[in-house]
């Protein structure tokens, strides 16, 4: 059992626990949802399994920067 708050603090923890036995959730001592796991988890393979990421050109300056000014143009 976990209360909403330290739920909302470490969601992502919690969310993985669930995924491999159930948690109940509180609010005030009540309890509201449950996290569960799915009952047929899919397989944890790449997206793109067939890539080799090695053979993509490499790049002699920071992606992040044009990511950067993209946002800032909004």
């Amino acid at each position: 059992m976990i209360s909403v708050t330290p739920l909302r603090s470490r969601t992502g923890y919690w969310v993985r626990r669930a995924a491999k036995t159930p948690i109940l959730i509180t609010k005030r001592g009540i309890p509201i949802a449950a996290l569960q796991p799915l009952r047929e988890a899919r397989s944890r393979q790449p997206i793109f399994k067939g890539r080799d990421w090695n053979k993509l050109p490499k790049i002699n300056f920071d992606s992040t920067l044009i990511l950067s000014e993209g946002r800032d143009g909004r």
